[in-house]
């Protein structure tokens, strides 16, 4: 009897444990590198949220409940995330030949709804341009709290804008940053060129 309690006592334990090791927000994200005579200058990111999310971005910043983010919306959700996040690097690691870049600022922000889904865009730009055929670089957007699982859309989640001279963008994933007790592995974007 007394194992019995004892076993039902853990499970008991364990099952908030097991609850709060789920993410509680879900991001499809694209990524989309940009380039000027073949060296990357910046990126872009899009995250489209889930439902649930999405319903409480929309309950709170959609004043006019039109079921849209106008531009002065938009700027309130801005000014409401952003402090936010960058307290958590913005989610978003750039790496070159190895090494963290450190925090970038986003130089641009927008919020809007697509599909019926929040999207948040937001625009890097690199603080030199990288010459991908001479130097590795790669972008990772995680949540190393797990809150927020991020992956990259199963649609479409790489572009190109502006002359890449043959360059690729390519998605891996990359156990050397993993996290969350190494349970979770990032999906790193990279560039290859021929």
């Amino acid at each position: 009897m007394r194992v019995l309690v004892w076993l039902v006592a853990l499970i008991a334990m364990a099952i908030p444990h097991a609850a709060m090791a789920h993410p509680h927000v879900f991001i499809d994200n694209r990524v989309t590198l940009l380039f000027a005579d073949g060296a990357v200058t910046g990126f872009r990111t899009e995250w489209r949220f889930d439902e649930i999310f999405t319903e409480d971005l929309v309950a709170q910043y959609d004043a006019d409940g039109d079921g849209a983010f106008s531009p002065s919306e938009s700027k309130q959700v801005r000014d409401g995330t952003l402090p936010n996040l960058k307290g958590f690097h913005y989610f978003t690691y750039v790496y070159f030949d190895g090494k963290d870049l450190g925090e970038l600022e986003p130089a641009d922000f927008a919020a809007d709804i697509v599909d019926g889904a929040a999207r948040f865009v937001f625009t890097y730009a690199l603080p030199k341009p990288v010459d991908p055929h001479q130097r590795k670089l790669a972008i990772s957007i995680y949540d190393s709290e797990y809150y927020v699982e991020v992956l990259m859309a199963e649609k479409n989640p790489l572009a190109i804008e502006g002359e890449a001279g043959g360059c690729q963008a390519t998605v891996a994933d990359d156990p050397d940053h993993a996290y969350y007790g190494g349970f979770v592995i990032p999906q790193v974007v990279a560039v290859a060129c021929p």
